[in-house]
């Protein structure tokens, strides 16, 4: 992936936010358009959440049971503690979402979804890279993650495109990775 400004975030403003949608290629060739997310999407996330497969939802929620109105009013939510970013297809259609939600000044929690489809893509780590980035721009040092272990593609995308260091514990792995990895996922995933 080509970045317009190597060393800073991808239309970053002064106040860490990044500015319009950024489009982005995936490893298959095709586009996405990344941008904040705001409440005019709930509707939109509603749908994308419902749409996983039943496995998809177990692992990013840890029940395929969960309340997906409620998740896509969390994840759409705007404040000074969180910061969502969203994907839309070349369609148009959103096929991810990305959040963070701070836990105290220096630390906040982060989660990711990708569209079954999209999987392999490269989608989830430019999205937690992009993330990062504004994240550690706004102050916050570190992201936490809270992951099954048998979600390996997400724990994957933690530990080689952010270096994240993983401890096992009450049937999770926590994962802990400073924001300033931004840096090394965006210049491995522009080698691959």
């Amino acid at each position: 992936m080509k970045a317009k400004a190597a060393n800073s975030p991808q239309g970053a403003r002064g106040s860490g936010d990044p500015g319009g949608p950024e489009f982005v290629r995936l490893r298959d060739r095709s586009s996405v358009a990344v941008r904040p997310v705001s409440t005019r999407d709930e509707p939109a996330l509603e749908s994308f959440l419902s749409g996983l497969c039943l496995e998809a939802r177990r692992l990013r929620f840890f029940s395929g049971g969960a309340d997906m109105t409620l998740a896509a009013h969390l994840v759409a939510a705007t404040g000074a503690d969180r910061f969502g970013l969203v994907a839309d297809d070349e369609a148009g259609v959103l096929v991810g979402h990305a959040v963070y939600i701070q836990t105290d000044e220096m630390r906040a929690e982060v989660a990711v979804e990708v569209a079954d489809c999209m999987h392999g893509l490269g989608l989830g780590t430019i999205l937690v890279e992009r993330l990062a980035a504004v994240a550690e721009q706004r102050g916050v040092r570190r992201f936490v993650a809270e992951v099954l272990p048998e979600n390996r593609a997400m724990l994957d995308v933690f530990r080689d495109g952010f270096d994240a260091q993983l401890s096992f514990r009450d049937g999770t792995d926590s994962v802990e990775f400073a924001t300033a990895s931004w840096r090394l996922a965006r210049g491995r995933f522009g080698e691959g």
